[in-house]
């Protein structure tokens, strides 16, 4: 009778325990209020997961634990978009690479009327001809005084020669020189004459600008020609006699000197062979044209940016091998430019059709395989170049990888998201090895913590009267108390908390 008692007193002091406050389970998808002893009743519910001691509590150990929440995004694994190979010849696409291939230097793109069009290593694209090399010679007789030297690049103004200590001056245009240009009675008018005075006048010879440049040799372009003649060293008559200027479309490199200080000049005399420096400061794109021949088995001689008969020799020889009427000259849309090799993606044009200069034949990607994550405009935060992230393969393989590049402009889709294009390094790119076009997850870690404490989400209660708390369980009694805690990171259905009244190990009710 005493025992019936005891345990009805028992009873009583926890329902009026659990009388005096209301609990709020918080679970994964929201919060449960429970009041009184509906909670207790389903605290002893034998649910799955925990500990369960003889009361029928769901209990769980508080552990030190490392967490981190995770966010998850669909993904793309390929290869890497390139920039799309461009037609710069007209005609009929006669010929076409196969798709999924691989080209590399030396290999042929396409044809275009029969002609092959040849993949090179570089990094400007060939957009002007690469000649042989041109030969200069001077009309005024005498003695050469002066000459220039071998590598030397010629400017507007500069000396090719002195003869009889006279020089003969380079200066840019299209119209060789064939007359003497004067004032006077009989004035020249034409072309030379329009860009002999635009010469002049961009050497610094009107600084008032006074002078019309106009096909008219007026008393204003004699003033300019005087003052230039002063600075050069040439007789000072106002008069630009046949010999004294040679006209070059622009700057040039000397390839080789063809005679020295001391040589007669009877007229007419062959001094230097020079090239263009196509492609800018020193021939660039010439130099990379030598070292890709150079590469290829060809020998152009120093890869200088000096298109030399030895560059125009090697040219022959790889023309003829590659089935080109040899002609010494890479013409424009002969060869195309790209740092490495390339996978074709895509052929834009089929056999047949008519190619135009700038149509796109070719649609290539890079050989390293990268994912693409369309990253949401409001996740835009998330993820940056230099993250690390975690892919989850179609066999669901995890391989590490890096975020390399983000675009820093929206993109609005069809269906009106507006994301931000997102490229993924794979640290091992061998993992993505015959993945093309393959569906992945890409997770990265948004936040986390360290050696902290934590319980299951389950185990946290939130008190009508504000706050929050766990239950912990008393071992020696099997009695619980709540224990006041402050919660931190959520994830992996744990969370974190901190409080001064709980230690790893202790058991704590988790429902």
């Amino acid at each position: 009778m005493n025992d019936h008692k005891s345990e009805q007193g028992t009873g009583r002091r926890w329902l009026t325990s659990l009388s005096r406050r209301t609990w709020l389970i918080v679970g994964g998808v929201g919060v449960v209020v429970v009041a009184g002893l509906c909670w207790w009743l389903v605290a002893r519910g034998g649910a799955d997961g925990g500990l369960v001691d003889g009361e029928g509590l769901k209990l769980t150990e508080v552990v030190v634990t490392d967490l981190a929440r995770v966010e998850t995004f669909g993904g793309t694994l390929g290869f890497e978009e390139g920039d799309p190979i461009t037609s710069r010849l007209d005609g009929t696409l006669t010929g076409v690479v196969e798709t999924g291939s691989v080209v590399v230097e030396g290999d042929v793109l396409y044809y275009v009327d029969e002609s092959p069009v040849v993949l090179l290593y570089g990094d400007l694209p060939a957009f002007a001809p690469m000649p042989e090399a041109e030969t200069l010679s001077v009309r005024l007789s005498g003695i050469i005084t002066g000459i220039v030297q071998e590598g030397e690049v010629l400017e507007q103004g500069d000396v090719l020669a002195t003869v009889d200590e006279e020089p003969v001056v380079v200066l840019y245009g299209d119209v060789p020189a064939y007359r003497a240009l004067q004032y006077g009675r009989s004035p020249s008018e034409g072309a030379d004459v329009e860009q002999l005075e635009e010469a002049l006048v961009v050497l610094g010879y009107d600084p008032d600008g006074l002078v019309t440049v106009d096909e008219e040799y007026d008393w204003y372009t004699e003033q300019m020609v005087l003052d230039w003649q002063e600075d050069i060293g040439a007789p000072e008559d106002g008069r630009v006699d046949l010999g004294e200027v040679i006209f070059l479309a622009g700057e040039v490199v000397v390839s080789e000197v063809l005679a020295s200080v001391g040589d007669s000049a009877p007229g007419n005399t062959a001094v230097a062979q020079v090239a263009g420096t196509v492609g800018g400061s020193e021939g660039t794109v010439v130099r990379q044209l030598e070292a890709a021949l150079e590469r290829l088995g060809y020998s152009p001689g120093p890869a200088d940016g000096v298109f030399t008969w030895q560059t125009e020799e090697a040219v022959l020889a790889w023309q003829g091998d590659i089935g080109v009427e040899p002609d010494g000259v890479v013409d424009v849309g002969e060869v195309v430019f790209v740092p490495e090799s390339v996978r074709i993606a895509d052929a834009e044009l089929a056999v047949g059709d008519s190619v135009r200069d700038g149509s796109e034949v070719l649609a290539v990607s890079g050989r390293q395989v990268v994912v693409t994550v369309d990253l949401p405009a409001v996740d835009q935060e998330i993820m940056n170049e230099g993250d690390p992230v975690n892919v989850i393969l179609p066999d669901y393989s995890e391989a590490p990888g890096t975020v390399v590049s983000k675009s820093s402009v929206a993109r609005r889709g069809e269906s009106g998201s507006v994301t931000f294009d997102v490229l993924i390094l794979l640290d091992d790119v061998s993992v993505g090895t015959g993945l093309d076009q393959a569906p992945v997850d890409v997770e990265i870690v948004t936040e986390s913590r360290q050696n902290v404490l934590a319980v299951p989400v389950t185990a946290l209660l939130a008190l009508a009267e504000g706050g929050y708390a766990v239950e912990v369980y008393n071992a020696d009694d099997g009695d619980t108390h709540l224990v006041a805690v402050e919660p931190g990171l959520y994830a992996d259905g744990l969370v974190e908390v901190s409080s001064s009244g709980l230690a790893p190990g202790d058991l704590v009710v988790a429902p």
